[in-house]
């Protein structure tokens, strides 16, 4: 359709693309306007009776710690949480998927957005969001991919839409395709800057065949039943889609917010039975009934998890050169290091050319505590050694490491494995280091009831499992430079596996990585541009993975707590050692001389630089085993 005016007062190549020429139009990948009609386009009162009046259809976002939180105060603050993070005062916003025009009414009224743009493919929602907004918003019977509109926009909003792009039984290329083409038409209407709110319903323990007709009774229900046609994404599926035209901002995993939604959706059906069966009869309603208990255990077992992120729009599109096949690679047998040449990622001779320099060169600049990997810098945070155990702390809260017992993967000078211990703890710990100059460091100022070893990742096999493990700085040795996309997926994935192995079942990973951001693609060594290969020059064989390769990498065998990126967090950092380094130049000449000197302080300038333009980021991750594999 082209769409009706209700008014009142850079290519990632692989899959598919259904928006090109010949090929499949986007709106034909996903639900069919037959389908949804079918369930958009009940009587608005029926929705009304257990949604509340405002019929807001989709998780509201809850007080964790206030029992007597209501619905409407929760579905108030989901919008508000989008609001205040797009920064919609004065903005021109686009609501996709905006149902019976509640929350796009609601950005106008209570959060100033200068105009907002609803689009809904249901005639009904459409017809009856137009008699309930302001003069500011405008609501058009319209599918995004018939979008065109009149001018740029300064915000999207995307809340429980994404659902509907892709059709049950799609393969998962053409799945991602369809995702990569409304990312692709999103960008295209945001200004420079401008972002993208996105709620989104997606697969976590259950895998893509799981979610197809015949996945089991729950799914079914869902399925047939409640929303034909439609099919929820995996994290992955919607990472490869967006990250060629979009950045992350913010990242929230909250599925039990679903939980406590169907709960009170079915108290309000309960409390209304007679009237919903006056309005769709017997049969519907308890299909309904049915649908709410069902999606509180879809939820409670993380089946689907609920994820509010948050995107903004790259300069330009990153450049991709051997991105990773949509499809799941095998998961992969970690290979064994008896070569060196034969490990997946960088050799333990490229990994004592740089951090067995010196150890009195490194502390000059890195401080006390030794560590080099990023501080979590807050509002008032006095100086790099407060980030540092500001991170530790971080991350000892998440894993729930104290009274057990941590691994530490990449352990370098004990930098954070010592305050685990000492401050937060843990009970025994294992450190694992390839760098011969860290491990006399640790062994000369020993951690107690804990044991570092010289020893790859790969030929680590503990005597029993671990509670929690870290890893902070090491992510980026995993893969080894110059390999392609699937190559570097299926040794990340070789590492996400043995931490499977090695945790028992809800055990946490905190997991720390410099990643590239708007940094191109490459499957040769070097190549991401002139600050980023000097910098990859004092790291032999290493290299930063992009987000997608990280996720297609643990999604197996973990899910999702928390996903932060924190590359300014990283910028502080490095200004904060790069001042120190030049504070002890005479030291540091006189310890590695003035050639690497200057390399260093090269470096450290280059690495600031590309943080704060974002070329690359750092992620934080806590993930947490799943009970089984996902296949």
């Amino acid at each position: 359709m082209s769409g009706t005016d209700f008014h009142a007062s850079g290519r990632l190549p692989g899959a598919r693309d259904p928006s090109t020429p010949g090929a499949c139009p986007p709106c034909a990948f996903g639900t069919s306007p037959a389908a949804l009609a079918r369930h958009y386009d009940l009587p608005a009162e029926f929705f009304a009776l257990w949604l509340g009046p405002e019929l807001v259809y989709s998780c509201a976002r809850w007080e964790p710690d206030d029992p007597a939180d209501t619905l409407e105060r929760a579905q108030h603050r989901k919008v508000d949480h989008f609001a205040t993070a797009l920064g919609v005062r004065g903005a021109r916003v686009l609501d996709v998927g905006c149902g019976w025009g509640g929350a796009a009414d609601r950005l106008q009224t209570v959060h100033g957005a200068a105009a907002v743009v609803g689009l809904t493919p249901s005639p009904g929602q459409a017809a009856l969001a137009a008699s309930r907004v302001g003069p500011g918003v405008t609501i058009r019977e319209q599918s995004w991919s018939d979008h065109e509109p009149e001018g740029p926009y300064d915000a999207i909003v995307c809340i429980e839409a994404s659902e509907h792009f892709a059709r049950d039984g799609l393969a998962v290329e053409d799945k991602v395709a369809a995702y990569r083409a409304f990312f692709e038409r999103a960008a295209s209407w945001l200004r420079p800057g401008g972002r993208l709110g996105l709620q989104a319903i997606c697969l976590d323990n259950a895998g893509h065949q799981e979610s197809l007709s015949g996945g089991g009774a729950i799914n079914d229900l869902i399925r047939s039943e409640i929303f034909p046609e439609s099919m929820s994404s995996s994290l992955s599926e919607l990472v490869l889609g967006w990250e060629t035209d979009f950045r992350v901002e913010s990242f929230l995993a909250e599925p039990e917010h679903y939980v406590r939604t169907f709960q009170a959706w079915s108290s309000a059906l309960r409390a209304n039975a007679d009237r919903a069966e006056e309005l769709v009869g017997p049969e519907v309603h308890r299909r309904f009934a049915r649908y709410f208990a069902a999606g509180r255990a879809l939820f409670r077992l993380r089946q689907q998890t609920l994820y509010r992120i948050v995107l903004s729009r790259r300069p330009e599109p990153k450049r991709w050169v051997s991105p990773p096949a949509p499809a799941d690679p095998a998961p992969a047998v970690p290979p064994t290091v008896a070569d060196p040449a034969t490990g997946p990622g960088t050799s333990a001779p490229a990994i004592r050319a740089h951090y067995d320099l010196s150890n009195e060169f490194y502390a000059l600049w890195l401080g006390p505590s030794m560590s080099y990997s990023s501080g979590r810098w807050t509002e008032g945070t006095p100086d790099d050694g407060a980030a540092q155990a500001e991170k530790v702390a971080y991350f000892a809260a998440r894993l729930g490491v104290a009274g057990g017992r941590l691994l530490d993967v990449g352990c370098g000078w004990a930098a954070q494995l010592r305050p685990m211990v000492e401050r937060h703890g843990v009970a025994e710990g294992v450190g694992l280091t390839m760098s011969d100059a860290q491990a006399a460091w640790v062994s000369e100022r020993r951690v107690p009831r804990t044991e570092v070893r010289l020893e790859s990742w790969v030929d680590h096999d503990p005597a029993q499992r671990y509670d929690a493990i870290m890893s902070f700085g090491a992510f980026e040795h995993f893969a080894r430079d110059g390999t392609t996309g699937d190559a570097r997926v299926r040794a990340y994935r070789a590492f996400f596996a043995r931490c499977f192995g090695w945790l028992p079942e809800g055990g946490c990973l905190g997991l720390e990585t410099i990643a590239h951001d708007d940094a191109p693609d490459t499957s040769a060594p070097l190549g991401r541009g002139p600050l980023g290969d000097f910098v990859l020059g004092l790291y032999p064989e290493s290299l930063s993975p992009h987000l997608c390769e990280i996720v297609l990498g643990f999604e197996p065998y973990f899910l999702v707590r928390e996903l932060r990126a924190d590359g300014r967090d990283f910028g502080r950092t490095i200004h904060s050692w790069l001042a120190a380094l030049v504070a002890h130049r005479a030291e540091a000449e006189a310890a590695v001389g003035a050639a690497t000197y200057r390399r260093f302080k090269t470096y450290l300038a280059a690495s600031e630089v590309q943080f704060r333009l974002r070329a690359i980021t750092n992620y934080r991750l806590v993930l947490e085993r799943r009970p089984v594999v996902r296949r």
